[in-house]
């Protein structure tokens, strides 16, 4: 099943974000989890990181969330906790997932 979760910043954590950002991406390369989509959700200027937003495959939404609270960024308190959201996701269009 799809899981989508979306994770917001917290404050003035841009500087933290870009200095973990390698263990960010290090723990996505050798995650457990099938990550179909990642990337960070940006501010106005289409550039600056706010956030980030994943599209993953998990049996549970239990596993999906520990995926989530594994990732460095997660630890390190980047992204507001209570602001994150894992929820079931249907494609219904887009790309296709068996390529």
């Amino acid at each position: 099943m799809f899981y989508a979760i979306h994770c917001l910043d917290r404050g003035s954590m841009l500087q933290t974000r870009w200095d973990h950002y390698d263990a960010h991406r290090r723990y996505l390369e050798g995650a457990a989890i099938d990550i179909v989509l990642a990337g960070p959700i940006t501010a106005d200027d289409n550039e600056t990181p706010i956030g980030s937003f994943f599209i993953v495959t998990a049996e549970c939404r239990e596993d999906a969330k520990d995926f989530n609270q594994s990732d460095p960024f997660y630890r390190l308190n980047v992204w507001d906790r209570e602001a994150i959201r894992v929820h079931p996701f249907l494609k219904r269009r887009g790309w296709d997932s068996s390529a």
